[in-house]
């Protein structure tokens, strides 16, 4: 009898061990799942989240296209007074349900256009309609390399006369379409690139982004982007537009100062004091203004061909804000007489 209650006791306490062991792995088992469910719960809240930042950010960009067609009712030229370039001190908090949008502008015509650099017209069927044009085609592609000559030859980027050439010729040869026309003197075509390591061909058309630069000869990233002792090269440039005109409105005093020999910083500064104005705003409507300003010097001028003050590309930049979460978009715009269209869009 006595061994016989052993044996139930023992299978009493086997019972028992499974019992608690299968509440121990039900345990775990629910902590796995609880941890899980939780994971999830943060990937989708985070997702949710996501979402909904980028779409604030895109009507950031719809906002903007708004005011870019509204400026077309308002006047027929460009300046820092306009709606769009007053964005950035704008309030948007109340157009949406929680978080902040900013938005910036920035003015792609107020830039130096690389792509002008070379008339790609003159290698398509647009051929000049006399030798007239012809002549004042070649002109204004002179012109336009001028301005990046003395844009970098210039403090603070003191490039030397040698560099800048080679930098100048290596873009012309990289823009052209045809890599048997001759290579310019200082420049380089394809030979010089596929002897690279790695090597890789020259371009033959239009840049399509700033970053591109790195891959011509004589760019460097100091230059590009700029050290502790030198600012960047590349707020200054642009790829959109190829007529070569730059907004008198809107360019930075280094470039002001690139527009035509002897315009120096103080010349320069005094067109932006002048535009800055308020009562002056009326008189940025046409490019010659810059012969009014005061302090500017009379014997100056700049070729009509390099300046407007009309502009066609923006960039947008779209900022969306909730709590520690961000999310910027930017959107680069081409304006006519009549509508807005997307032709560049980056999500960060």
């Amino acid at each position: 009898m006595r061994k016989k209650i052993k044996i139930l006791n023992n299978e009493k306490g086997i019972v028992l061990l499974l019992v608690i062991g299968l509440v121990s792995i039900l345990s775990v088992m629910t902590l796995q799942f609880g941890l899980e469910m939780r994971q999830q719960y943060v990937v989708s809240a985070g997702l949710r989240n996501n979402f909904q930042l980028s779409e604030m950010a895109k009507s950031g960009i719809t906002i903007t296209q708004g005011l870019l067609l509204q400026d077309l009712d308002d006047n027929q030229f460009d300046s820092f007074f306009d709606s769009w370039a007053l964005l950035s001190d704008e309030d948007l908090t109340g157009l949406f349900e929680y978080g902040t949008v900013k938005v910036q502008v920035i003015d792609e015509s107020g830039k130096f256009p690389i792509n002008a650099m070379v008339d790609l017209k003159k290698e398509t069927a647009e051929k000049p309609k006399d030798e007239e044009e012809t002549k004042n085609r070649v002109q204004h592609e002179k012109d336009v390399r001028n301005i990046l000559w003395r844009l970098m030859r210039a403090t603070p980027f003191l490039v030397e006369d040698g560099d800048a050439r080679e930098i100048i010729d290596s873009l012309i040869d990289w823009i052209d379409t045809e890599d048997n026309n001759g290579e310019e003197e200082y420049g380089a075509e394809d030979s010089h690139y596929m002897s690279l390591d790695p090597p890789y061909h020259c371009k033959n058309g239009p840049i399509e982004s700033i970053e591109e630069l790195l891959l011509v000869q004589g760019i460097t990233e100091e230059l590009l982007y700029g050290t502790k002792e030198k600012p960047p090269l590349a707020p200054l440039l642009t790829v959109w537009g190829d007529d070569g005109k730059v907004n008198l409105n809107t360019a930075e005093v280094l470039l002001l100062q690139a527009m035509a020999f002897d315009i120096d910083k103080k010349a320069a500064e005094a067109l932006i004091t002048f535009r800055e104005d308020e009562e002056n705003e009326e008189q940025l409507a046409t490019p010659g203004w810059y012969k009014t300003a005061p302090s500017f010097p009379g014997d100056i001028d700049i070729s009509e061909s390099l300046i407007t003050t009309k502009s066609y590309f923006f960039t947008i930049k779209a900022l969306a804000e909730n709590d520690a979460l961000t999310k910027i978009v930017a959107a680069t715009i081409e304006r006519d007489d009549k509508e807005t269209a997307i032709v560049q869009w980056q999500t960060e």
